[in-house]
């Protein structure tokens, strides 16, 4: 992911196509599942008293399943919305007729006001330019009725990057960096995008809260995340190669201690009052 391209300046015809190559793998693997388990550990108060849950660019609905299927909470439908017509037909193969799915721009959702009481959008708001996210929020807080949540991720702690240079050392990181994530558009580079998205939600008239959702990886599941993230978007003439530099790193990792890294995901909570 390191082109000049930052990806709050994708066009949604971009991102459709971009994370469609990436529908039958999304999410899957120890990371994702790790992250996934601890957010919804996190918001599991919150989401026992959702009635009506909208999962805003749900991807191949590894949440939206987890949404359906919560144990003991008094949810009465779950709607799924995404660009990517690969991960809504993913989707539709993850969780059945259990949930609602349609192909939707964040910016222009096709729901009324006040339809939903739990919103989430997991990775979203990174995919929206500077100039949208208050109009994307916006239209998130509009179909929230009075005591209706908002739950997004922000910018979260890539930590794993640190760890493969401490691994393979800055040099060769470098290296393997351009040819590993070459493919993946680079961030703005921003130290406080988190505020930014606060921000955006208090403009919008909604009562924010912080909370971090913390969770431990080792190398097997890096490994993993690299080969279910990552190397489907490299061209197959520079697999080869990607897949020698993948296979080195993993050598060095477990010539040494094993790693284990503990990652925190960033949520940014948003309550509009009545």
């Amino acid at each position: 992911m390191d082109s000049s391209e930052t990806s709050g300046h994708r066009s949604p015809s971009n991102i459709a196509e971009y994370f469609g190559r990436l529908a039958a793998t999304y999410g899957d693997g120890e990371y994702y599942g790790n992250r996934r388990r601890a957010v919804l550990e996190a918001i599991a108060g919150e989401l026992a008293d959702a009635r009506d849950v909208l999962d805003v660019g749900c991807g191949n609905g590894a949440y939206l399943a987890k949404f359906a299927a919560a144990p003991g909470n008094r949810v009465r439908g779950v709607t799924g919305a995404d660009l990517s017509i690969e991960m809504l037909l993913a989707a539709r193969r993850r969780v059945g007729l259990e949930c609602r799915l349609l192909c939707a721009d964040v910016s222009r959702l096709p729901f009324k006001p006040a339809s939903f009481d739990f919103i989430f959008a997991s990775h979203v708001l990174q995919f929206v330019a500077d100039v949208d996210l208050d109009g994307v929020v916006a239209e998130f807080a509009r179909c929230l009725p009075p005591g209706g949540l908002l739950v997004a991720t922000g910018r979260r702690d890539e930590g794993f990057r640190q760890m493969l240079s401490a691994i393979v050392g800055p040099d060769r990181w470098r290296e393997y960096r351009e040819v590993i994530f070459q493919h993946v558009p680079r961030r703005a580079a921003d130290a406080s995008p988190n505020d930014r998205y606060q921000q955006a939600f208090a403009r919008s008239g909604l009562r924010v809260e912080e909370r971090a959702a913390p969770f431990t990886v080792g190398w097997a599941d890096i490994e993993e995340l690299i080969n279910v993230r990552w190397m489907p978007l490299i061209p197959e003439g520079e697999r080869e190669q990607a897949g020698a530099m993948l296979a080195e790193i993993a050598e060095l990792a477990k010539a040494g201690p094993s790693p284990r890294l503990t990652l925190r995901e960033p949520l940014i909570l948003g309550r509009r009052d009545g």
